[in-house]
């Protein structure tokens, strides 16, 4: 269990408008003790903590930041039920269990993500269906408004291309499409250009055979639908057939 008596401390200190000198001065410690504690490389001794949530007027549990290990528990319970809920086929519950979930983690990205992709699986007519389709594009949009975490964006405007074309706007699709990374802005292609180390190098060159192996089928594939034109189904075998070998 991660406990945030660092980050507390450090956000205490600098409200107070104390240097680590002085701090440590003032609790009869070393800074080179608070310098680490706020890095993160250790924790106080256990008999300190009253002294030091004494001289904020806080309580220890605030200290240790309690109410932060309770909230990451209870999103921790939520995910833990949505992906127990997909496995089981329960979308319906995923939907309410996530708007549920939002009422305490407003704009959370992967509950947002989360409810997206359960909305998109929820069973229906037509018109349902198409209602389900874009609160997932509503939602999608509000996650890439405010969301910087780079690896959820990329998902997200994945996912929303997907499903602006499942709902006929292709227009939107390839707009959402081209925001992407192209191939040569892949992890794998970044790895392999990075590494000085050859056994690295090879690993890293090795890892993406699995995703080449899927493009090259999902490409080739859909050039031959959409040409009517089965050789590159045969080529896409063919090239796979050799990248199995390396």
């Amino acid at each position: 269990m991660k406990l945030y008596i660092g980050e507390n401390l450090r956000k205490l200190r600098r409200n107070s408008d104390l240097t680590q000198e002085e701090l440590a001065s003032h609790l009869g410690i070393s800074y080179q003790a608070i310098s680490k504690w706020e890095r993160g490389d250790g924790y106080p001794d256990i008999t300190l903590l009253p002294s030091i949530a004494s001289y904020f007027h806080i309580s220890v549990d605030e200290l240790i930041g309690m109410n932060s290990i309770s909230s990451k528990q209870e999103l921790e319970n939520f995910n833990s039920q949505w992906h127990d809920n997909r496995t089981n086929g329960r979308h319906h519950e995923n939907v309410l269990l996530m708007r549920e979930a939002l009422k305490a983690f407003p704009n959370d990205p992967l509950l947002l993500v989360q409810l997206s992709s359960s909305l998109e699986r929820l069973d229906g007519s037509n018109d349902q269906h198409q209602k389900y389709l874009q609160e997932s594009v509503e939602i999608q949009e509000r996650i890439l408004n405010y969301c910087d975490d780079s690896e959820i964006r990329c998902a997200t405007l994945s996912n929303i291309s997907d499903t602006y074309y499942r709902l006929g706007n292709t227009e939107k699709a390839a707009e959402f499409a081209n925001k992407l990374p192209n191939l040569y802005k892949t992890r794998e292609t970044g790895l392999v250009k990075i590494s000085d180390n050859a056994d690295k190098r090879s690993y890293y060159a090795r890892s993406a055979i699995e995703p080449l192996i899927w493009l090259t089928d999902f490409h080739l594939s859909a050039i031959a639908k959409a040409e009517k034109d089965d050789r590159y189904n045969v080529l896409a075998e063919k090239i796979i057939a050799l990248l199995r070998e390396v």
